[in-house]
């Protein structure tokens, strides 16, 4: 089985390499189209796609999706269309002032995408888009929980793809997915895209080849004194950010750190914005028992993915309450953070927590650290300030690659212009996240890059041992 699982994986690979040979020698213009015709796929089918995968794999919301695959799509394009990809991209200065290094970009190779079971068909519009757009060929590994939506949407991809003219080869899929079949394409292909959970990131990584993987999220959100005339923005941006797609995107606010004194005013504005608050200890500490269980194998608690997407509805079954029909977020009263308490980690469904701090904003902050330091070192947090000295002390604090001021997280996936994130359904985390990059993943990412190094009129006499070693 093993030797025939790789057997299966070589082949795919055999194949998109002679059809990437020849993709390769095309046009700028005929990368565009086929980056443009992924990705229109996916946006003119949404409504489809998004149906589809609520009733194949049970989680999130139908007009989340369509939502979540139009932004990707649509906004994704907009970045890349017009952009150079092929050949001559321009000149860089390096350490002069005055250009200098000829930039030429060419393709990776044969790329491996791995789609998350939370969003199959926007992560196959993303990536396929970025992996064409450089004249790549990819091939997609769907979750076994979403095969069918998988093989739909990339039917209708490639269909457009050939109908371009492009060898259809350029973009394959996994038909009979499976975590050891993932496993054998990883080891075979020239670079991997992971977009999914921690577990399968880290096989990404430990495949031996280059790997773009995204790290986990669980944004938290800090208030600052004096923000009370913000709250009914806030609370309206974080409500609708966690009921989207029944709270599943890593984007979603997980845990909200605000001073004690402002605490009543913010449930308040929360709850007249769709939320549930909770802070009897028995409830909060049947929630705790529900959303997370001890694992034996990783020697530690872990998020139970049988309530992964549910509404707070359904939540509230398995509380034995009665959750309104107009309640989309449930806010949890929480005591403790950091290793102390499992509710400060991230939480795949429409659950936020609360904890207050004195007021002391390097307090609040450091709660934040902790909390991300246990889990999700490196995605994201949104901080509501209105001094400039908190907000650089906050980016100066908080292990994150994004840091939002006075704004939802929802953001940073890049739909909105009015802020500079790039659109994708790839965020790198650095680091800190166990991620080889921290931005947002464009096709620039799926580019080998030749450089040459013109010798230039010299600006200057070499700088002297005094300039070099002398005090500034």
């Amino acid at each position: 089985m093993e030797s025939t699982i790789k057997q299966q994986a070589q082949e795919l690979v055999r194949k998109a390499r002679v059809a990437q040979a020849v993709y390769e020698t095309l046009s700028q213009k005929q990368y565009d189209q086929a980056a443009k015709a992924c990705a229109k796929i996916v946006y003119d089918t949404a409504e489809d796609f998004a149906r589809e995968a609520v009733e194949e794999t049970g989680m999130g919301l139908v007009e989340s999706k369509i939502k979540k695959q139009r932004n990707i799509a649509k906004n994704a394009w907009f970045y890349a269309k017009g952009k150079k990809s092929k050949g001559v991209v321009g000149w860089e200065k390096g350490k002069l002032q005055q250009d200098c290094i000829l930039k030429i970009a060419k393709p990776v190779g044969v790329v491996a995408a791995i789609l998350p079971s939370t969003n199959p068909t926007s992560a196959m519009g993303g990536n396929g888009l970025q992996a064409l757009k450089g004249g790549n060929a990819i091939i997609f590994c769907p979750h076994p929980k979403a095969k069918n939506v998988s093989l739909h949407c990339f039917g209708m991809i490639r269909e457009a793809i050939a109908q371009l003219g492009i060898p259809a080869d350029v973009v394959q899929i996994c038909e009979n997915p499976s975590v050891e079949m993932t496993q054998a394409l990883m080891r075979e292909v020239d670079v991997v895209v992971a977009t999914g959970g921690p577990g399968m990131v880290k096989e990404a990584y430990s495949s031996g080849r280059p790997a773009l993987g995204v790290g986990q999220g669980n944004c938290q959100v800090v208030i600052d004194s004096g923000m009370q005339d913000s709250f009914d923005f806030l609370a309206a941006g974080l409500v609708e950010n966690r009921f989207y797609d029944n709270g599943i995107p890593c984007t979603g606010e997980q845990t909200i750190i605000v001073p004690k004194n402002d605490h009543d005013s913010l449930i308040a504005a929360l709850e007249r914005c769709g939320a549930l608050y909770i802070d009897d200890d028995t409830a909060v500490d049947k929630l705790r028992k529900m959303l997370f269980v001890y694992s034996e194998e990783i020697q530690d608690y872990m998020l139970n993915r049988k309530i992964t997407g549910l509404n707070v509805q359904e939540l509230g079954e398995y509380l034995g309450i009665t959750v309104p029909a107009d309640k989309k977020l449930i806010v949890l009263k929480l005591n403790k953070f950091g290793e102390e308490e499992l509710l400060c980690r991230e939480k795949l469904c429409p659950v936020t927590g609360c904890l207050t701090y004195s007021g002391d904003w390097r307090e609040g902050i450091q709660m934040a650290k902790a909390n991300l330091l246990v889990e999700g070192a490196g995605h994201s947090s949104d901080i509501y300030s209105k001094d400039k000295q908190h907000q650089i002390y906050a980016g100066e604090e908080l292990p994150v690659c994004r840091l939002i001021v006075n704004n939802s997280n929802s953001i940073i996936s890049g739909g909105s212009y009015t802020n500079g994130f790039i659109t994708t359904c790839t965020l790198g985390c650095g680091v800190w996240g166990g991620c080889s990059f921290g931005e947002n993943m464009t096709f620039e990412h799926l580019l080998n890059y030749t450089r040459i190094f013109y010798t230039v009129e010299s600006e200057r006499e070499p700088p002297t041992d005094e300039e070099i070693w002398g005090d500034e």
